[in-house]
């Protein structure tokens, strides 16, 4: 008979180079099930409790945390050890009542960066697509699988795709929105210079694959340039969310 449906084993070797995890321990790991990131850019809910935040010391551990209800990935409780947590995504634990959020970490990957409970209501969000849906609505879909239809008295113009959208967890109601423009304070997502942010100096663009560049100013003064598609707004001038690890990993 032929297996159905995806595997549910993932062996450590070929695991994304960016997971925390010694190769060589041990032959399998946990495999990322389907859900709003890529495994490519994300972590799972076992891979951080066990081996970045040390809550525990094996999966049936992680099970047992998970089953209690106490972690929550923006604002929903998560049960499964596999569920995918990528960028901009907010975790709590509940009986500790610690936060944190997930940003893009230098030399590749993702460090989690403690945040208050102010912090922990909302969540940045870039847009990658914006399509017309039947009835005339403009719907805009976010980089972490969510769909956003605008309200009848929002301009659709207003919007482009790259933008960032500041959206309350788990509401998900729109609180704000960043443009992509010069100016404006961003962090690279991927690439050799994943991790780095600074204001948006430059933006060049032009026709063809990884053509449009965009030049930011770190704040030692530092200038760097990476493809257009690489750059998330976190803010008009400064951050809107924290970008500097203060607890979880460096």
């Amino acid at each position: 008979m032929t297996r159905r449906g995806q595997k549910k084993h993932l062996k450590r070797l070929p695991a994304p180079r960016h997971w925390p995890i010694k190769r060589k321990a041990g032959k399998f790991t946990t495999r990322v099930i389907p859900g709003p990131h890529p495994r490519e850019h994300c972590m799972t809910l076992a891979l951080i409790l066990r081996e970045v935040l040390d809550y525990a010391e094996s999966m049936r551990e992680v099970r047992a945390i998970l089953s209690t209800g106490q972690v929550k990935v923006d604002g929903k409780i998560r049960k499964d050890p596999r569920f995918p947590v990528g960028m901009m995504d907010v975790i709590e634990i509940t009986t500790s009542g610690e936060r944190f959020r997930l940003i893009p970490k230098k030399r590749g990957g993702l460090k989690l960066v403690k945040i208050d409970e102010t912090e922990a209501g909302f969540k940045l969000c870039r847009v990658e697509k914006k399509t017309m849906v039947k009835g005339g609505v403009v719907q805009l879909g976010l980089h972490d699988g969510r769909i956003l239809r605008l309200p009848e008295n929002e301009k659709p113009e207003k919007y482009s795709t790259l933008d960032t959208l500041k959206v309350a967890i788990p509401d998900q109601k729109l609180m704000n929105s960043i443009s992509l423009e010069k100016g404006v304070y961003a962090i690279v997502s991927r690439g050799k210079n994943i991790g780095i942010q600074g204001k948006i100096i430059e933006i060049a663009k032009r026709l063809g694959t990884h053509a449009s560049t965009v030049t930011l100013e770190d704040p030692e003064g530092n200038r760097f340039q990476t493809a257009l598609e690489y750059v998330f707004v976190v803010g008009k001038t400064n951050p809107e969310v924290s970008l500097q690890a203060q607890g979880g990993s460096s």
